[in-house]
This record gives structure tokens, C-alpha cells and sequence, in this order.
């Protein structure tokens, strides 16, 4: 072999060398592009996430339900609240079928003509909660007032409208619960004043007999 076919030869190898590092480099240059890509697409992804959070947070939090009056313990009421930490604007409930109150409420409004119930409510501030009276516990199964009901619950929040709540709410799943009264400032004031009534009139017995007694000495 003469030495322009060596010349040849090494030039050959040494282009061969340089297309296969030139590809491993661009190979590498891809891999370091998609890797550079994905990270990309994770910090947004994790970026929209806590964006999601933070708006979830922030949303006003309401629900209805059936509650016992925490007063009388008797009487059972339909509690709406904003448990959230922002203020509910242009709230809207339906309920179907309506909910009714019991007949011995016919005196009052029904629910479906009081005007949050037919325009919607203005605005529920965080913590606030309403409550309107429907009947005793007995009164409502033995009337058969309340069936299953589908209760949606649309409101604006500060990030405007929001995803609205859909549950069936049926107060058939509260047969046979036992209500216990668990105490309230009404009954302990009751109690105090029944048993301040009780001491005086002991009282006004002991200063009685004591006259007597002065008397007869």
C-alpha cells in the first residue's frame, strides 16, 4: 500500500471517529433538550397545581342540611352555612323535590317564598350560618314531609362563578337517631333559676321556724 492510500485511509477513520462523536454529541444535545423539555413542563404543571390549591382555598364553602335545633333539641331546622374563608356572592339553592315544613308551620312562610329561596341570597359571609324551622322530629316522619331530595348549590366566589355543589340530602337516614340534649345556656339558666327558686322558698322555711321558735321562747 502506498502512502497516499495510508493518507486515505487515516483521513477515512478519522472522519468515521468524528461522525460518530458528532452523533453521540447530537444525540446527547436531543436528550438534554427533552430532559430540559419535561422539566419545563413539570415546574408548570406543579406551578398550575398550587395555583389550584390556592384557589381552592380560597372558595367560599356552603352546604344545607338537616340540624336539630340546638335550643329546644326538638324541633329540627335547615341550616345553610359558609363554612369558607371568603364570601359567597349571588348564592342560588334548589332543592327537588322542594322541602316542606310541617303542618303545624302552615302559619308560616313556606320556604319556597321566602326570597332567598326564589331570587337567590345576595351574599354569605364567611361563618354565617341560617336556619329556618320545619317541624319536631316526630311531626316530619309521621307526615312523611321530607323525601330524597337533590340539592344544588350555586354561588360566585372571588374567582368568580363557581363549580356548584350537587348531593342528595334525605332525612330518612336520621330514623331511630337518638337525640341527646347536650346542654345550652337556655337549659343551665332554667336550672339555676329553678333552683334559686327552690333555696329561697327553703330559705323563707328555715326563717319561718326560727321566728316561731323566738315567739314561743
Amino acid at each position: 500500500m502506498q502512502a497516499g492510500d495510508w493518507v486515505s485511509l487515516g483521513a477515512a477513520v478519522v472522519a468515521v471517529v468524528a461522525l460518530i462523536w458528532t452523533r453521540a454529541q447530537a444525540q446527547s444535545a436531543k436528550m438534554q433538550a427533552e430532559s430540559a423539555k419535561q422539566q419545563v413542563a413539570l415546574a408548570k404543571r406543579q406551578t398550575e397545581i398550587q395555583e389550584q390549591l390556592y384557589r381552592d382555598q380560597q372558595q367560599p364553602y356552603l352546604w344545607i342540611d338537616f340540624r336539630v335545633d340546638p335550643v329546644s333539641y326538638y324541633l329540627i331546622d335547615l341550616v345553610l352555612k359558609n363554612e369558607g374563608p371568603t364570601v359567597a356572592t349571588n348564592v342560588r339553592v334548589t332543592m327537588d323535590p322542594p322541602i316542606q315544613r310541617s303542618s303545624a308551620f302552615t302559619m308560616d312562610e313556606s320556604l319556597l317564598d321566602l326570597p332567598g329561596f326564589t331570587n337567590g341570597f345576595a351574599s354569605i359571609p364567611p361563618g354565617r350560618e341560617m336556619r329556618w324551622s320545619l317541624g319536631t322530629h316526630v311531626e316530619i316522619f309521621e307526615e312523611r314531609t321530607f323525601h330524597r331530595h337533590t340539592v344544588t348549590i350555586a354561588f360566585d366566589g372571588p374567582f368568580g362563578p363557581a363549580e356548584p355543589l350537587v348531593y342528595v340530602l334525605d332525612y330518612a337516614d336520621a330514623k331511630a337517631m337518638s337525640l341527646r340534649d347536650p346542654g345550652n345556656l337556655k337549659s343551665m339558666t332554667e336550672a339555676l333559676t329553678k333552683g334559686n327558686r327552690e333555696l329561697t322558698r327553703i330559705l323563707g322555711r328555715v326563717e319561718h321556724a326560727l321566728r316561731t321558735d323566738d315567739l314561743q321562747d
